[in-house]
């Protein structure tokens, strides 16, 4: 890896035309990777040059290479973007694509993306270590908030501080969800500023909360909140045994990385943003606690198929227990 410089240090290099021939975007924020190909669309092609999407999944190495090595007639400049890189399996597709990497033709600038961000992997950390790499992860929500705000305001769109805050805890599992949200908003009110009040009064507008809202506060051990998004939960239609099921993903997710054997590959049951958050849930976690809270979840599944107690008599005993500790 080139630097540590943030996507928005980098964005502001790729503005004074400071840009590399090679990016890595690792993470999976389609906000930011899209943010990221438009502004440097915007300052390396103007109006002239071209820029050629590729798939893995989809398209051949060999179509790829073959765009690579290209030469224009008129020295025109290309950004290439390419998706589902690890789809590139074999060996001396590999090799090949590092060894462009190490000598890249200087009419393209190569963007490759990977929906992980796993420097593990030999392969992504080969590309990472030749290139110039960018975390596009789901930002955590202080830094989610300072990226809402730049979008917001470079379209002249006026909210309060607790606007946003509430559209980020609602929808905060991925940037574009925060701001689609936000514009939609700005869409049915018109051109005055949301607010906590007037969001309220939109048609169709309710406080839904998911899953992974209930995942999150029960992961920072917040009984009130946690209170909260379970009763919403069950009141809109949310059955036990789904709650369930994903308290189980979060929890063994959490045991795997106490006992240091936390791998996040394939399917986990929890999305980016709480994965981004399980070291900081972990902290509040002893190994005992862990144990303790799956086998409740396992006694609770026994007793939801046996019993007619209704799911939010269910829910909040658990809710206590796990928040304050209390197994007994």
């Amino acid at each position: 890896m080139k630097n540590n410089a943030s996507i928005g240090q980098i964005i502001r290099r790729i503005r004074t035309r400071e840009i590399a021939p090679v990016y890595a975007l690792y993470g999976g924020d389609s906000f930011l990777e899209d943010y990221f190909i438009q502004e440097l669309s915007k300052s390396l092609l103007a109006n002239n040059g071209t820029k050629t999407h590729y798939s893995l999944d989809q398209d051949s190495d060999e179509k790829l290479f073959g765009e690579l090595s290209a030469i224009s007639m008129f020295e025109e400049k290309r950004i290439i973007v390419v998706r589902e890189i690890k789809k590139l399996s074999s060996k001396k597709g590999r090799q090949e694509l590092i060894q462009y990497i190490q000598t890249p033709n200087p009419h393209i600038v190569l963007l490759i993306i990977s929906a992980e961000f796993d420097l593990r992997n030999s392969f992504l950390k080969n590309i990472a270590e030749n290139s110039e790499l960018l975390d596009v992860r789901t930002p955590f929500e202080n830094k989610m908030k300072e990226w809402v705000k730049f979008m917001i305001n470079s379209r002249g769109i006026k909210i309060t501080e607790g606007a946003i805050d509430h559209y980020i805890r609602s929808y905060g599992d991925s940037t574009a969800h925060v701001i689609n949200e936000i514009e939609k908003a700005f869409l049915l009110l018109g051109d005055v500023e949301i607010n906590e009040n007037n969001i309220e009064k939109l048609d169709g507008f309710d406080r839904v909360f998911q899953i992974w809202h209930l995942q999150d506060s029960l992961g920072k051990k917040e009984l009130h909140t946690s209170l909260e998004i379970a009763a919403s939960l069950t009141e809109n239609g949310t059955k036990f045994p789904q709650i369930l099921v994903n308290l189980v993903y979060l929890y063994q997710q959490l045991l795997w990385k106490k006992m240091g054997q936390y791998k996040p590959n394939g399917y986990t049951g929890i999305n980016k943003i709480i994965t981004s958050n399980l070291s900081r849930y972990h902290k509040g976690y002893s190994y005992g606690e862990l144990v303790q809270v799956i086998q409740e979840l396992r006694k609770l599944d026994v007793l939801s198929k046996s019993t007619s107690i209704n799911d939010v008599s269910l829910i909040q005993p658990l809710i206590v227990k796990i928040c304050k500790n209390q197994y007994v």
